[in-house]
């Protein structure tokens, strides 16, 4: 039985996908896990701290998990050991520097064989530890034990002078302990660091720089580098700027080797889609050799989706001879790829989750007999879940009783007229004014003449108002590079021109729209030329916006000034070379604001008389 687009199937279960670290390469981590093995493991670089950085979502412990099992696999002869810690499980616990401590003791001795050699350097270690733990103690709590500052002073000094010397032969028992169990590298894998309380952080670094003198140790962390960042400036308590450059200083000290996990790119999240599709089809021979053909699909470039519906069929006996499923799970989610890496930011996380939500909201449209149409039901979650503001207002808005929403309606019209905003209407003008929002509406398959209530009982039964805005980076993407276009230094501008108009069409159009209020109202003419000035950078590449800027030139005052008349001339010149017609009025009105501009303009004039 073919399936019917229009009437989502139930295959007799949900497909869902578990949000939890994994060792299978989805993502194309091959080649950073073969590097950062490498590195783990070359001697002349230990003793060695490597961040691996990324954002929430990012693969962060996936890709960690992969480097664990490379760096000592069954059976390595080096004598490798490797240890995971995860430092949030000690999240409110007192103990949490001294359970790194211990763990790491604890994994050197799991060789019953050698504890009557190692006997009296562990417990030697172990109680250098305590004194450690003693001596942080101690030391915060200073003001509160005694009255006495004299004799205070006088213990503080003997338990210094006892932690120093405890420290130094912790090294030394830690260096004889590795010897005795012929260990060549540790390497302790530190996740779910940025969860911790900033104390933690910090309290786990203090921990690491135990180790750092041993040329055995590695250490490979795993967070967010800027929530890193924020937890040291917290515990520091220094002033904003101090804080960061503080804070920046103090992570360099202590990680030698940052790595930060690229983000996934459209092709990247295509491939990684379609793999997600597939999964719940193929068994434990199947989904090995898809892995093994990542490369070459992802090689397909925008053809991915047709790479893996060929694979499909030339593979069907991995699917017992029954494609229909497989290839109907692909028909339903590969269109939408481009939306979802540019919608997550490449998160695959994000993109798991949204696709979890997908398959619990088909299942929930099969259980209460929906007829929904599946091209619709996706683009109406991608829309609440990128941009979730104005969903709400599409839920306002909706006509109950058809299930229409004009406010949909008038967005893709005002869209399609080039109109940026709504004089009676502050939602519209929202909305025309969101980056990528009317574009995505005004494409197929079109939500203006939708029943939306099936749709919005699904939104309500599987997320209610919980929403998540990922979108807010792309937001501020756009918002960054228009305020430094609108800079009155002229590097500052041309440089945010420069990266303005290398973005995709969608943020372009989002700058151009940010900055054209800003061209009409600013006092400043030298911030005004260079805005002019960045809005043609930005045409140059992307031609489709200078109909918009023209549209928006009558209402700039040009007298006097003669800097931002020099750049809209200009402009009017490269809108001639692209196809676009200058009305002679707004041409004149430009060309009498300065004698220089006439002068400029006269060659062209003279040859229009003459010709």
């Amino acid at each position: 039985m073919g399936v019917d687009k229009h009437v989502v199937p139930h295959a007799g279960g949900i497909h869902m996908w578990p949000d939890r670290e994994t060792q299978e390469d989805c993502l194309g981590f091959e080649n950073y896990v073969s590097t950062l093995a490498a590195i783990c493991l070359e001697p002349g670089l230990a003793p060695l701290t490597l961040g691996i950085f990324g954002s929430w979502g990012s693969g962060k412990t996936s890709l960690m998990r992969m480097l664990m099992n490379r760096v000592s696999p069954a059976g390595d002869p080096r004598r490798v050991k490797t240890l995971w810690f995860n430092a949030w499980r000690y999240e409110g616990k007192d103990e949490a520097q001294s359970a790194l401590i211990h763990a790491i003791l604890r994994k050197l001795s799991e060789d019953k064989g050698l504890l009557a050699d190692v006997g009296d350097v562990l417990s030697r270690l172990k109680e250098n530890a305590s004194v450690v733990k003693l001596g942080k103690f101690i030391a915060r709590s200073a003001l509160t034990m005694t009255p006495d500052i004299s004799g205070f002073l006088g213990c503080f000094r003997e338990q210094s002078e006892k932690l120093a010397e405890s420290m130094e032969q912790f090294e030394r028992d830690f260096e004889e302990l590795l010897r005795k169990v012929k260990v060549e590298r540790i390497i302790v894998f530190i996740d779910d660091l940025d969860r911790c309380q900033s104390g933690k952080v910090i309290e786990t670094f203090e921990t690491i720089k135990l180790f750092l003198n041993v040329p055995q140790c590695v250490f490979v962390i795993g967070a967010d580098a800027t929530k890193i960042e924020q937890a040291i400036g917290d515990t520091y308590s220094l002033g904003d700027q101090d804080a960061r450059a503080f804070a920046r200083d103090y992570l360099e000290k202590i990680i030698q080797v940052p790595f930060n996990i690229p983000e996934q790119q459209s092709h990247d999240i295509a491939c990684y889609v379609g793999m997600l599709a597939l999964r719940p089809y193929l068994d434990n021979d199947g989904w090995p050799k898809l892995l093994a053909r990542r490369q070459e699909l992802l090689s397909r470039g925008d053809n991915i989706g047709r790479a893996f519906n060929e694979w499909v069929v030339q593979q069907a006996s991995l699917f017992s001879g029954q494609t229909e499923k497989p290839l109907a799970a692909l028909r339903a989610l590969m269109p939408y790829t481009g939306i979802l890496a540019r919608g997550l930011r490449g998160n695959p996380r994000q993109v798991k989750r949204f696709l979890n939500i997908l398959s619990l909201r088909r299942s929930l449209a099969s259980a209460n007999q929906l007829s929904v149409d599946n091209d619709v039901l996706i683009k109406v979650l991608v829309l609440e879940y990128s941009w979730p503001d104005f969903f709400k207002s599409v839920v306002e808005i909706v006509d109950p009783s058809t299930g229409k929403c004009e406010l949909i309606g008038e967005v893709v019209d005002a869209h399609t007229s080039n109109i940026a905003e709504s004089p009676d209407s502050s939602i519209l003008t929202q909305a025309l004014r969101t980056v990528g929002l009317a574009e995505f509406l005004a494409g197929d398959p079109q939500l203006r003449d939708v029943d939306m209530n099936p749709y919005l009982f699904l939104a309500q039964t599987s997320l209610g108002s919980q929403h998540v805005s990922v979108l807010a980076p792309m937001e501020e993407v756009t918002a960054r590079l228009a305020g430094s276009i609108a800079d009155k230094d002229r590097m500052r501008s041309r440089a945010g021109a420069a990266r303005a108009a290398t973005q995709d069409p969608t943020i372009a159009f989002g700058i151009v729209r940010r900055l054209i209020p800003e061209l009409i109202g600013a006092e400043d003419q030298v911030i005004q030329a260079n805005i002019m000035s960045g809005l043609l950078a930005i045409c140059r590449k992307h031609v489709g916006n200078y109909s918009t800027v023209m549209a928006a030139l009558d209402q700039v005052n040009v007298v006097g000034k003669t800097g931002l008349a020099l750049v809209v001339t200009m402009f009017f010149r490269e809108a001639r070379k692209a196809g676009l017609t200058v009305s002679a009025e707004l041409e004149d009105k430009v060309k009498k604001t300065s004698k220089i501009v006439q002068a400029l303009d006269a060659p062209k004039s003279a040859h229009r008389s003459g010709g």
